[in-house]
């Protein structure tokens, strides 16, 4: 037997590896600089297959990367020290990588998706507030905890004082997490949370249209019914709506653009038998002229009948809408009109 034929027999046979971990192998035995130059030449489908690797890579001893090269390359004839870590794969991956992308990466996400928290941050408040709502007081303290903090101050100030004082206590006793468990939290959010279509677009667009034409009675009942059944949803459509009573919580730049599209005698008509604080916001937000014309108005007789009333509130109704949807001013956020009204 020669020389050769026992020192092949005398070593161990080459562990199993699937053709993935064998890239990753051969990677980390380039060293640094050529790795990193392949890498950036690989889609993001394979740098994800060779993170996987990574984190299940056994240790190669020398013998095995030798069985590995002369597999590739057919003519590799030295033994190479070489042990691999996870860690080695990931500091690669982090050079080729967005930084953004490979924190995703890490967190389970598909490279170049973006975060979860991120995309919560941009979510109305009311939208995460309802969300937060249904779930148990821990969970609530993870999710406000990873939030920016004006963010999470803005929704820890609008809940009850009870609950808020509970999270509080809760958040200062949230420990680190473990990956699995923050894994399926950003998982559940995507499914529950993010993935429901945003305020203005789609369904959310019809149905608001159609709710911002009923009057305030029909109105309020739809939304009872919605929120029993959808209420994270329903905090969407909530962003969308305004009732004519809502008119006073448009500021003072917005109602003087309303009045040039709005002749006066129908914004008096649709004034008419209103509360007086609602009549004081709305007529402290028109041109002085317009002001006295209106107020002297609302101090007459008149013998307009209901329908006419309802109709003119209507119109104006409309015409913020209209205005909205051109961009030329935003509606107020849905607790500052719900505080209002």
């Amino acid at each position: 037997m020669t020389t050769k034929a026992q020192a092949a027999r005398a070593d161990p046979e080459p562990q199993s590896l699937t053709g993935v971990e064998k890239v990753t192998v051969l990677l980390l035995a380039l060293g640094r600089p050529k790795a990193t130059q392949l890498l950036k030449r690989m889609d993001a489908d394979e740098i994800k297959l060779i993170a996987r690797a990574a984190d299940r890579l056994p240790v190669v001893s020398a013998a095995d990367l030798a069985h590995l090269v002369e597999e590739f390359a057919g003519k590799f004839s030295g033994g190479v020290s070489f042990v691999g870590t996870p860690g080695e794969v990931k500091d690669l991956l982090a050079d080729v990588m967005a930084e953004e992308d490979f924190a995703g990466m890490q967190a389970g996400a598909e490279p170049g998706d973006e975060p979860v928290w991120r995309k919560v941050a941009r979510l109305e408040d009311d939208v995460i507030r309802n969300y937060l709502l249904r779930e148990h007081p821990q969970t609530v303290a993870v999710i406000l905890s990873r939030l920016d903090p004006a963010q999470a101050a803005r929704l820890i100030g609008s809940l009850p004082a009870d609950l808020r004082n509970t999270l509080l206590t809760r958040m200062l006793c949230v420990k680190a997490i473990a990956p699995d468990a923050l894994d399926a939290l950003e998982q559940t959010m995507r499914e529950d949370l993010i993935a429901l279509p945003p305020p203005g677009s789609g369904t959310h667009t019809v149905i608001a249209g159609i709710l911002n034409r009923l009057d305030k009675a029909q109105l309020d009942a739809a939304l009872r019914h919605l929120s029993e059944l959808r209420p994270v949803e329903v905090a969407g459509l909530r962003a969308r709506l305004f009732a004519f009573e809502d008119l006073g919580t448009l500021p003072p730049k917005a109602l003087m653009l309303l009045s040039s599209q709005v002749p006066v005698e129908r914004l008096v008509l649709a004034l008419r038998g209103t509360a007086l604080d609602l009549q004081s916001a709305v007529l402290g937000g028109l041109p002085a002229r317009a002001r006295r014309m209106v107020e002297q108005e609302l101090q007459s007789e008149s013998d307009a009948s209901a329908r006419e009333i309802a109709e003119a509130r209507r119109s104006i109704v409309d015409a913020v809408l209209a205005l909205m949807a051109q961009g030329q001013i935003e509606l107020p956020a849905a607790e500052a009109r719900t505080q209002a009204g």
